[in-house]
Protein backbone atom coordinates (compact mmCIF):
# COMPACT_ATOMS: atom_id res chain seq x y z
CA UNK A 1 0.00 0.00 0.00
CA UNK A 2 1.27 3.69 -0.74
CA UNK A 3 1.46 5.91 2.14
CA UNK A 4 0.63 8.65 -0.17
CA UNK A 5 -3.04 7.21 -0.85
CA UNK A 6 -3.41 5.53 2.95
CA UNK A 7 -2.61 8.87 5.13
CA UNK A 8 -5.47 11.21 3.11
CA UNK A 9 -8.27 8.04 3.02
CA UNK A 10 -7.31 8.40 7.02
CA UNK A 11 -7.33 11.75 7.77
CA UNK A 12 -10.48 12.19 5.47
CA UNK A 13 -12.17 9.49 8.02
CA UNK A 14 -10.89 11.05 11.22
CA UNK A 15 -12.66 14.39 9.92
CA UNK A 16 -15.57 12.74 8.20
CA UNK A 17 -16.22 11.20 12.12
CA UNK A 18 -15.32 14.13 13.97
CA UNK A 19 -18.23 15.68 12.25
CA UNK A 20 -20.55 13.60 12.70
CA UNK A 21 -20.00 13.12 16.04
CA UNK A 22 -20.04 17.18 16.21
CA UNK A 23 -23.16 17.60 14.44
CA UNK A 24 -24.80 14.88 16.19
CA UNK A 25 -23.96 16.67 20.23
CA UNK A 26 -25.24 20.10 18.07
CA UNK A 27 -28.34 18.64 16.61
CA UNK A 28 -28.89 17.16 20.15
CA UNK A 29 -28.50 19.77 21.59
CA UNK A 30 -30.58 22.43 19.52
CA UNK A 31 -33.05 19.43 19.99
CA UNK A 32 -33.34 19.30 23.94
CA UNK A 33 -33.32 23.53 23.75
CA UNK A 34 -36.36 23.23 21.45
CA UNK A 35 -38.16 20.43 23.70
CA UNK A 36 -37.35 22.01 27.05
CA UNK A 37 -38.92 25.66 25.68
CA UNK A 38 -42.13 24.23 24.00
CA UNK A 39 -42.68 22.52 27.30
CA UNK A 40 -41.82 25.97 28.89
CA UNK A 41 -44.78 27.32 26.88
CA UNK A 42 -47.04 24.99 27.18
CA UNK A 43 -46.76 25.34 31.45
CA UNK A 44 -46.59 29.33 31.31
CA UNK A 45 -49.59 28.90 28.78
CA UNK A 46 -51.82 27.54 31.20
CA UNK A 47 -50.38 29.27 34.00
CA UNK A 48 -51.22 32.42 32.09
CA UNK A 49 -54.89 31.24 31.13
CA UNK A 50 -55.23 30.11 35.03
CA UNK A 51 -54.37 33.81 36.17
CA UNK A 52 -55.67 35.62 33.40
CA UNK A 53 -59.25 33.81 34.43
CA UNK A 54 -58.79 34.55 38.28
CA UNK A 55 -58.20 38.34 37.45
CA UNK A 56 -62.08 38.19 35.96
CA UNK A 57 -63.57 36.17 38.45
CA UNK A 58 -61.98 37.70 42.21
CA UNK A 59 -62.79 34.25 43.62
CA UNK A 60 -59.93 32.29 43.92
CA UNK A 61 -62.08 29.06 45.30
CA UNK A 62 -64.02 28.81 42.12
CA UNK A 63 -60.53 27.43 40.46
CA UNK A 64 -58.54 26.68 43.32
CA UNK A 65 -57.36 23.29 42.29
CA UNK A 66 -55.77 25.20 38.75
CA UNK A 67 -54.34 28.00 41.08
CA UNK A 68 -52.66 25.93 42.98
CA UNK A 69 -51.17 23.76 39.61
CA UNK A 70 -50.51 27.13 37.78
CA UNK A 71 -48.48 28.48 40.83
CA UNK A 72 -46.45 25.14 41.17
CA UNK A 73 -45.49 25.05 37.16
CA UNK A 74 -44.49 28.62 37.94
CA UNK A 75 -42.25 27.37 40.52
CA UNK A 76 -40.98 24.80 38.44
CA UNK A 77 -40.67 26.35 35.52
CA UNK A 78 -40.80 29.91 35.79
CA UNK A 79 -38.01 32.37 34.99
CA UNK A 80 -36.40 34.02 38.58
CA UNK A 81 -38.44 36.93 37.96
CA UNK A 82 -42.07 34.96 37.91
CA UNK A 83 -41.21 32.44 40.88
CA UNK A 84 -40.13 36.11 42.59
CA UNK A 85 -43.89 37.22 41.33
CA UNK A 86 -45.30 33.73 42.10
CA UNK A 87 -44.19 34.05 45.93
CA UNK A 88 -45.29 37.18 46.45
CA UNK A 89 -48.94 35.94 45.16
CA UNK A 90 -48.80 33.34 47.34
CA UNK A 91 -47.49 34.93 50.34
CA UNK A 92 -50.16 37.58 49.67
CA UNK A 93 -52.98 35.25 49.25
CA UNK A 94 -52.45 33.23 52.05
CA UNK A 95 -52.09 36.47 54.45
CA UNK A 96 -54.91 38.54 52.93
CA UNK A 97 -56.99 36.42 51.61
CA UNK A 98 -56.41 38.25 47.73
CA UNK A 99 -54.02 39.49 46.13
CA UNK A 100 -53.15 41.71 43.19
CA UNK A 101 -51.29 39.38 40.72
CA UNK A 102 -51.63 41.68 37.56
CA UNK A 103 -47.42 42.03 37.39
CA UNK A 104 -47.60 38.22 37.40
CA UNK A 105 -50.00 38.39 34.78
CA UNK A 106 -48.31 40.74 32.50
CA UNK A 107 -44.88 39.79 33.48
CA UNK A 108 -45.52 35.63 32.25
CA UNK A 109 -47.54 37.28 28.74
CA UNK A 110 -44.44 39.28 28.04
CA UNK A 111 -42.49 36.18 28.53
CA UNK A 112 -44.43 34.12 26.17
CA UNK A 113 -44.65 37.09 23.90
CA UNK A 114 -40.65 37.33 23.52
CA UNK A 115 -40.25 33.15 23.31
CA UNK A 116 -42.33 33.48 20.44
CA UNK A 117 -40.71 36.35 18.84
CA UNK A 118 -43.27 38.96 19.20
CA UNK A 119 -43.34 42.31 20.23
CA UNK A 120 -43.32 42.89 23.96
CA UNK A 121 -47.12 45.27 24.68
CA UNK A 122 -47.73 47.41 27.20
CA UNK A 123 -48.19 46.58 31.08
CA UNK A 124 -51.76 47.06 30.91
CA UNK A 125 -54.15 43.93 31.25
CA UNK A 126 -57.20 43.85 29.71
CA UNK A 127 -60.02 40.89 30.14
CA UNK A 128 -63.24 41.10 29.02
CA UNK A 129 -66.04 39.19 31.09
CA UNK A 130 -69.54 38.56 29.68
CA UNK A 131 -72.28 37.83 31.91
CA UNK A 132 -75.17 36.65 29.71
CA UNK A 133 -78.32 38.10 31.64
CA UNK A 134 -80.54 35.52 33.59
CA UNK A 135 -83.87 36.83 32.84
CA UNK A 136 -84.26 37.21 29.13
CA UNK A 137 -87.46 38.61 28.50
CA UNK A 138 -89.34 36.03 25.64
CA UNK A 139 -91.82 38.13 23.37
Amino acid sequence: MEWKILIPVCIASIVAVVGWVIGHKLNSDRDLRNNQRELRLKYLIEAYDVFHELGRNINILGNYLQVEKAVNNIMLIGTPRQIELCKKFVQEVTSNNGSNHTELVVEIRNFIRAELGLKIIDKELMALKIEPRKNIDKA
